[in-house]
C-alpha cells in the first residue's frame, strides 16, 4: 500500500490482547533512564523496543528509554515428576497436551506450528488460519509430532482476548474479520501497528485512519470519509483480503504488500522487499501473531 512510518505515537502502548502467561514467576525489573522502575512478569526485546507483560497487559518502551533490565530467577518449569497419576500438576492444575510440528531456526528460535511442509527451498507452516513460508536456509531442522504438556489453567488464562480500549471498535474488528474471513487478531495487530487505534492518525506521506489507507487506495475501495472508523476498517480489511488472495494466503507477503505495496513484492519475485521498515513491520506482526496463536490454541 505504501512505504511509510505511522504518525508518531507514545511508545508505551497498553494492550490487553496477547496473553503470554507464565504462572508463578517472580517479577523482572525494567529500570528507565528517567528513574522510574517497572516490574513485569515477562520481558523480551523486538527490534528497537523492549516489551513487557504485567498480567493481561502488554506494553513497550523504546530501547533508548531503558537503562537496564534486572531479571528474576525463573520459576521451575513443570516436569513429568510434578504431574500426578490423575493428570494434575503439583499445584492441582489439570494438565492438557497438544501435538505440534516444531521448526528449529538457526540462532536458537523455534516455531511450534499446526502443520509444516517443504517445497522448492522453502518451509511453509500454518498457525490457525494463518499460513506463510520461510527460507529453508534459515531452518536448522524440523521435528514433527512434538507433544507439549501445559497446565490447563495456564492455557485457559492464555486464551486470546484483545481490546483496543473501545468496545465498539473491538466489535467492528470482530465483525470485519467474520465478514471477510480473516482472523480478527490479524486485523487487530495491523491496526495497532498502523495507527495505535487512533482514527485521526495521519502519516507523513498521507496515509489516514485506523488502517492507514492512502487516499487513492481509499477512493478505489469506495471510501467516502477516510477517517470514519466503519468505512476505514471495512476498506482496510477488504484490501487485506485482496492481498491474501493475490499471494495465495501467504500472510507475510500480504503484510509486506500492505506496508510497501503489492508492486514492491512483485518486483522482488514475490518475496518480502529488502526494505528495513517493511521487514521489521512483517516480523513484528508475525511474531505477535504466533505468540497469540500459541496462547489461544489450548483453549479450543
Amino acid at each position: 500500500m505504501r512505504l511509510s512510518f505511522v504518525a508518531k505515537r507514545p511508545m508505551m502502548v497498553i494492550l490487553v490482547c496477547l496473553l503470554l502467561c507464565a504462572a508463578g514467576v517472580r517479577a523482572d525489573e525494567l529500570h528507565l533512564k528517567n528513574g522510574r522502575m517497572v516490574e513485569a512478569e515477562e520481558v523480551w526485546e523486538v527490534g528497537d523496543a523492549i516489551w513487557y507483560r504485567q498480567g493481561k497487559v502488554i506494553a513497550s518502551f523504546a530501547r533508548t528509554d531503558v537503562a537496564r533490565i534486572t531479571k528474576s530467577k525463573p520459576a521451575p518449569a513443570a516436569s513429568l515428576s510434578s504431574v500426578s497419576n490423575s493428570g494434575e500438576s503439583a499445584n492441582g492444575d489439570e494438565m492438557v497436551t497438544r501435538t505440534v510440528s516444531r521448526i528449529l531456526l538457526k540462532g536458537g528460535r523455534q516455531i511450534d506450528a499446526d502443520a509444516v511442509w517443504e517445497n522448492s527451498g522453502l518451509v511453509g507452516y500454518r498457525l490457525g488460519k494463518m499460513q506463510t513460508v520461510i527460507d529453508r536456509r534459515d531452518v536448522e531442522r524440523i521435528v514433527h509430532d512434538v507433544t507439549v504438556t501445559e497446565p490447563k489453567s495456564v492455557a485457559a488464562n492464555a486464551s486470546l482476548r484483545y481490546t483496543t480500549g473501545h468496545s465498539g471498535l473491538d466489535r467492528l474488528i470482530a465483525y470485519s474479520g467474520d465478514k471477510y474471513d480473516i482472523d480478527p487478531t490479524l486485523i487487530f495487530l495491523i491496526m495497532r501497528e498502523e495507527s495505535r487505534f487512533n482514527h485521526r492518525a495521519v502519516s507523513r506521506v498521507g496515509a489516514r485512519g485506523l488502517m492507514q489507507l492512502m487516499p487513492g487506495t481509499a477512493a478505489k475501495l469506495g471510501v467516502r470519509n477516510i477517517h470514519d472508523p466503519v468505512e476505514n476498517v471495512d476498506a482496510g480489511t477488504r484490501y487485506l483480503r485482496t492481498l491474501l488472495e493475490m499471494f495465495n494466503g501467504d500472510v507475510n507477503l500480504a503484510l509486506a504488500a500492505y506496508n510497501a505495496g503489492e508492486g514492491a513484492v512483485m518486483k522482488y519475485g514475490r518475496r518480502i522487499p529488502p526494505y528495513r521498515e517493511t521487514m521489521n513491520y512483517v516480523w513484528r506482526i508475525n511474531t505477535a501473531y504466533r505468540r497469540a496463536m500459541a496462547a489461544n490454541r489450548n483453549e479450543k
